[in-house]
């Protein structure tokens, strides 16, 4: 299956989910078959703020590759434009 040019392993995705879905259980899905795995749901204004707690959740390791991670909070969009235009809202991890 492919998604843009990432090809994954299956259609099997393990959901974002708040307080379950951390570094050791995405690895632990991944080892198990899961061709997508997501982060915990991360706050988009804790990235701004570059908030420590939110900077541990983006945690990623090369084992759980490819990743995603799911942003919540509206007042994101604006203020990443303005903070910068060089930098890709979407990269893959």
């Amino acid at each position: 299956m492919k998604i843009g040019n990432v090809a994954l392993e299956n259609n099997v995705f393990l959901a974002p989910m708040a307080g379950v879905t951390d570094l050791p259980f995405r690895i632990l899905c991944k080892e198990m078959g899961c061709g997508l795995v997501y982060s915990e749901m991360v706050s988009a204004k804790g990235i701004l703020y570059d908030n420590k707690n939110t900077t541990e959740l983006l945690e990623v390791d090369a084992k759980e590759r490819p990743v995603a991670v799911q942003l919540f909070g509206s007042e994101f969009w604006g203020q990443w434009r303005r903070k910068s235009r060089s930098i890709p809202l979407i990269s893959l991890m």
